[in-house]
């Protein structure tokens, strides 16, 4: 008989600073966080004695804060599907100089919009081999998250070809929009908005997001407390977790042919 694997031990979690902001107290890991954490050390410095650090307002700090601290996707579930909001929110981001993108392109967006695909095929593999027995799941973490770049992207990103980029930006909106599953409908239609906005769309393009679009309206109640139930709620992977690092994963599938650009 084989066993499961038993799981690496957990890191210890990093230490975090108390700061009110405005009228709230948090408990802070600054090192995610450049901006408050110049704050704090400026504020130490000037004065060695302080010990309660106060910054005034800042625009939907609560969701930024629970954003960098448990995923970008919660920041689709904890706002309207008004894109003024994420506008507020995408520059609240900006001003605290969280790096939301990193190094990442359209490209590396649109895999990472795929991505839980993969590590579910290889978990489901690798349970084959080991005959762990270990139940599977759908988890869309790194989607969800992607999605959240995706906006930002689309929101605040600058590109050398305005045009060239838009097509690659409209294959990844159109893979968001189309996959009801994977993305809750709050996602589906801010990002669908946030493209709107952003660029000019030609009718072939409206028409392939309203057909990607469409869903049964017996299903939308269902569908809306769906997507609670098909993630994790933990932001962290629980410990039967066997998830293959994502740096071993090249490949991308999906049913939209995402790199096929040339229709639209």
């Amino acid at each position: 008989m084989v066993w499961p694997r038993e799981p690496p031990p957990r890191p210890p979690p990093p230490p975090k600073t108390a700061i009110k902001i405005g009228d709230k107290n948090h408990d802070i890991d600054l090192s995610k966080i450049p901006y408050l954490s110049a704050f704090v050390d400026f504020q130490t410095r000037a004065q060695p004695q302080l010990t309660e650090f106060i910054h005034g307002p800042i625009p939907l700090c609560d969701v930024a804060l629970k954003g960098v601290e448990s995923g970008y996707r919660h920041c689709f579930r904890a706002l309207s599907t008004d894109l003024t909001q994420y506008h507020t929110l995408c520059n609240t981001y900006d001003f605290l100089c969280v790096d939301i993108l990193g190094e990442l392109t359209i490209d590396n967006i649109k895999y990472e919009l795929t991505i839980d695909d993969i590590k579910f095929e290889l978990k489901r593999a690798k349970i084959n081999e080991d005959r762990c027995g270990m139940p599977l799941y759908d988890d869309y973490r790194v989607s969800r998250n992607a999605a959240f770049r995706l906006l930002y992207l689309i929101l605040l990103g600058e590109f050398k070809d305005e045009v060239k980029d838009s097509v690659k930006i409209f294959s990844a909106v159109r893979f968001v929009v189309s996959d009801h599953k994977r993305f809750m409908w709050k996602t589906r239609k801010i990002v669908r908005a946030a493209y709107e906005d952003r660029f000019v769309s030609s009718a072939k393009q409206r028409a392939s997001l309203d057909r990607s679009a469409k869903t049964s309206p017996v299903n939308l109640g269902a569908e809306y407390y769906s997507d609670v139930s098909t993630e994790l709620w933990w932001s962290e992977p629980p410990e039967n977790d066997y998830a293959t690092d994502d740096s071993d994963l090249r490949y991308g599938r999906t049913e939209v042919n995402r790199d096929d650009d040339s229709d639209f």
